[in-house]
């Protein structure tokens, strides 16, 4: 681990405590209280230099008819165009309303800038200045500090990563940041566009079903025909209660075989079925998972017991 993730994790759990305290105590942070108290302090431990005017501009102007922007950071003294845009507000405030992002993306566009961040100190949230048109289209990521290490946030290494890779010195200076927004946004596209093909209607899920059966990834029996109908009726019999294929797509890497026969071994021992092992908390497991490491094989049968039917 690099000294600045280890330092920006030990920041990260120090501004969390701090944001949870204020909010215990009710206490009313000001905008300027949320500067000194959060934001400089992170921004910091990411490598920028406050002290250096020509690197980290505050109340920036662009021209001087233009209100100022908390905060514009510069790859160098040389430079005139800034490769980072923050607008900071209080701790607390709807960083959502349509006047605060209307008022960081005209930033954006009037001084030529991509990058911008909207922030309370606990949430920050990015912006992309050709990415679109719109100003939904321009927004492409939200991290937060107080939900860290939670079931609704992320872990304190995840998130220190994601400071380090859109919000440091280094990578902002490098242009490395371009290609941490690519890949965060073709992640997305690909998780959206699978979460369509996996939730009702399945036309186009059981098109793809068919046509791997031509394919030597999956043996068939040749004396069987199966119907894009079947195979509709199949994923309709499966799907969840909001209409989705239960299929977890954050699990880490394929399900090995070893996984697939402890989690067997577990579902025997405490008597669990097979319909409660692949739905509740352990890995979910497919068909197609114990197809592949030749625990079942073509010819078998099977016994599927789905909220109380029996098929």
């Amino acid at each position: 681990m690099t000294e600045l993730k280890q330092g920006l994790m030990e920041v990260l759990a120090k501004l969390k405590e701090r944001i949870l305290e204020v909010e215990k105590s009710s206490i009313k942070l000001t905008e300027q209280d949320t500067r000194q108290g959060l934001i400089n302090l992170l921004f910091k431990n990411l490598g920028w230099d406050f002290s250096d005017f020509n690197l980290v501009k505050s109340e920036f102007r662009h021209k001087n008819y233009n209100d100022p922007v908390d905060y514009a950071f510069l790859k160098s003294k040389d430079e005139t165009t800034p490769v980072l845009l923050v607008e900071a507000k209080a701790l607390g405030v709807d960083l959502n309303n349509g006047k605060v992002v209307k008022q960081l993306c005209t930033y954006l566009g009037e001084m030529g800038v991509q990058w911008g961040l909207l922030t309370d100190g606990n949430k920050y949230i990015m912006y992309n200045s050709k990415a679109g048109v719109s100003f939904e289209n321009q927004k492409f990521l939200t991290m937060q500090i107080k939900t860290v290490d939670t079931d609704d946030g992320l872990s304190l290494d995840e998130l220190a990563d994601k400071f380090i890779a859109l919000l440091s010195r280094r990578c902002l200076e490098n242009d490395e940041i371009q290609k941490t927004y690519e890949s965060h946004v073709t992640h997305r596209h690909i998780d959206d566009a699978l979460g369509s093909l996996l939730t009702t209607p399945f036309d186009t899920l059981a098109s793809a079903i068919k046509k791997e059966f031509k394919e030597d990834r999956v043996r068939v029996d040749q004396n069987l025909k199966i119907t894009q109908k079947q195979i509709i009726s199949y994923l309709e019999f499966i799907k969840d209660e909001e209409g989705r294929i239960p299929i977890d797509t954050e699990s880490e890497g394929a399900i090995s075989e070893e996984n697939i026969l402890s989690s067997i071994a577990s579902a025997q021992e405490d008597d669990t079925n097979i319909s409660e092992m692949v739905s509740g908390k352990r890995k979910r497991i497919t068909i197609s998972d114990l197809l592949e490491v030749d625990l079942v094989r073509e010819g078998d049968n099977w016994r599927f017991d789905y909220k109380g039917e029996v098929a």
